[in-house]
């Protein structure tokens, strides 16, 4: 059975996030985000046109070959029908979403409308390898409802309550970020990363009583939405938090607008607090959401999904607390995730499966390059093509990396979701402070946002302390902290709490990555090279071999290319000296 899903529009122009996805059979043959294609961040208004038609491109299908379509979003339907108690079939939108001149078909076929956050506790589940579990779904909003619970069992997921979009916890984050000067989309990654640096000095009154199942508001938020003349909606919840962080805390409200180098500049003296108290109340409410789950459920497993999923520091929050025995996060929490999660909750509707399905290996479910294609784009940039053996690549990148060369890596197929896993990185040694800087000037970051660590998962816990749960380590979705003997070993990947946002490599899924890091281990004596993703200020992950190619020419201290087994150097200038000029 082959279903296609997916989700975004291009008649409304704040849908973002597009991405399309195929399921044969109730796997994942293929998915892709719009924004990789368009080299537009978060795609914004652009629907999914182009992710869709790769996704039937993959496997040589037209939209005539698809049995079912699957979208994740129930939108306001005049007419269709009920599938299920998450699914309504329809064709009214079909030439909106998929126009015919597009898709060439003269009937509009069916597409099956799946709730929301359905479709975000179906990809999380479904991917988790888990018999049963309980579900918790955070995000801005999905159909005016912004925090579901779930409980998972088999083939099934019953909703056991939702909350209103009054209480989104995904508006309350990205208008912190917003008001941070970081922006609504990319704002909550960066204040997650800026909250370590500042002190909990003043509260914010937004709880959640795990006993009654019930929100509190600041007083200042409540009155504005009993004071609304019409119905609020996620937009207005996120301007009340705007108003209320600039009446209510530090550095409260201005008649001035700073320069955004002033912004950048200022970060963490004036916002390093107010991210901490943000960050702070965010854990607060997913750990009691996480108890409730528990006394509804009594599971023992634990997953999430939507936006807030992806906040790696309360995802170990929550684990380290031991409320659930386990804890999982699908690499794509965002409502990208949602084009395989409609897909597979269809797919789960008329072909379940007969037994659960295995723990997702990888997010690997992009687009690969043959050989002629690579050559070509290195020849039309002036390169000669070296094309080595895997053991001769392996030997040659760690001597790179042991020499302090920053190395562009560029292998395999498009990771799904916002977190590089080695195989579109940058790729770096930790044992320089300076790295860091080095890489986030490459980057076009804030100087204090902080890398990543790729980790041998055999040698994670000589370097990690605690216990790091592989349903959020495998994937870069939690935190650790660096033993004090590894700290000024590996300072380029060391926060200001001493923390790390760690990735888990494993010699059997991973290969030659795993194999590189192995070698890099036995040159240096660490376990571990910096990853963070490949791309630059403003633009998705890179997916061509040209636009890694365009990054490897134009930016002097990117020193090494590997697009698969071709292999490229600038010799004459090393990283220390590069760094010593910079």
């Amino acid at each position: 059975m082959k279903i296609l899903g997916f989700i975004g529009r291009s008649d409304i122009p704040l849908a973002h996030d597009g991405a399309a996805s195929l399921i044969i059979n109730n796997k994942i043959k293929f998915a892709l985000e719009q924004e990789r294609l368009t080299r537009t961040r978060y795609a914004e208004g652009q629907g999914c046109f182009d992710a869709t038609k790769a996704c039937l491109d993959s496997a040589g299908l037209h939209l005539k070959d698809i049995d079912y379509i699957a979208y994740g979003w129930l939108e306001d339907l005049k007419s269709g029908t009920q599938v299920s108690d998450y699914v309504v079939a329809s064709n009214e939108l079909t030439p909106i979403l998929l126009p015919p001149e597009l898709f060439g078909y003269t009937e509009p076929p069916d597409i099956h409308f799946v709730k929301h956050h359905y479709a975000h506790a179906a990809v999380t589940f479904f991917t988790s390898g888990f018999d049963s579990a309980a579900v918790l779904v955070m995000d801005g909003q999905g159909e005016g409802v912004s925090v579901s619970l779930f409980h998972a069992k088999g083939n099934t997921i019953e909703l056991i309550e939702t909350y209103p979009v009054d209480t989104s916890l995904g508006m309350f984050y990205g208008a912190a970020g917003a008001r941070a000067g970081l922006g609504w989309h990319s704002g909550p990654g960066k204040l997650m990363g800026l909250a370590p640096f500042g002190q909990v000095r003043e509260s914010i009154d937004f709880h959640f009583d795990p006993d009654t199942g019930r929100f509190t508001l600041p007083a200042f938020i409540q009155k504005a939405i009993n004071d609304s003349p019409t119905p609020t909606t996620a937009n207005d919840i996120g301007t009340f938090w705007l108003d209320y962080f600039e009446k209510y805390h530090y550095p409260y409200q201005q008649t001035w607008t700073p320069s955004w180098e002033l912004v950048k500049a200022y970060h963490i003296a004036h916002y390093a607090d107010f991210a901490a108290s943000v960050q702070h109340t965010l854990e607060i409410i997913g750990h009691n959401l996480a108890i409730r789950l528990k006394k509804l459920t009594g599971e023992k497993n634990l997953v999430l999904s939507g936006g807030c999923a992806l906040n790696c520091t309360m995802n170990e929050a929550l684990s380290q607390q031991k409320i659930f025995d386990r804890i999982y996060v699908f690499p794509a929490a965002n409502d990208a995730g949602c084009s395989i999660g409609a897909a597979l909750a269809v797919s789960h509707l008329f072909n379940p499966p007969t037994s659960p399905l295995e723990r997702l290996p990888s997010p690997a479910f992009g687009t690969t390059y043959t050989s002629e294609a690579i050559i070509a784009a290195i020849k039309d940039y002036g390169f000669i093509p070296e094309k080595l053996s895997s053991e001769a690549l392996i030997e040659r990148v760690a001597e790179d990396l042991a020499a302090d060369k920053i190395v562009a890596w560029f292998r395999g197929q498009d990771e799904f979701g916002p977190r590089a896993l080695g195989r579109r990185s940058f790729l770096a040694n930790p044992s320089h402070r300076e790295t860091l800087g080095r890489l986030n000037k490459i980057k076009g970051r804030e100087m204090w946002r902080p890398l990543a660590p790729s980790v041998l998962s055999e040698k994670a816990e000589i370097v990690l302390e605690g216990s790091l749960d592989s349903g959020l380590h495998r994937y870069m979705l939690g935190t650790a902290t660096i033993r004090p003997e590894w700290r000024t070993k590996i300072p380029a990947v060391v926060h200001v709490d001493f923390t790390t946002r760690s990735h888990l490599v494993e010699k059997e899924q991973d290969g030659i990555y795993w194999s590189l890091i192995d070698r890099f281990y036995q040159k240096t004596g660490i376990p571990i090279v910096c990853n963070t993703s490949l791309n630059v200020a403003g633009q998705p992950l890179v997916h061509k071999p040209e636009e890694v190619l365009d990054i490897y020419s134009t930016k002097e201290d990117v020193q090494t290319l590997v697009i698969e087994d071709f292999y490229l150097t600038k010799p004459e200038t090393t990283g220390t000296e590069i760094a010593a000029r910079a």
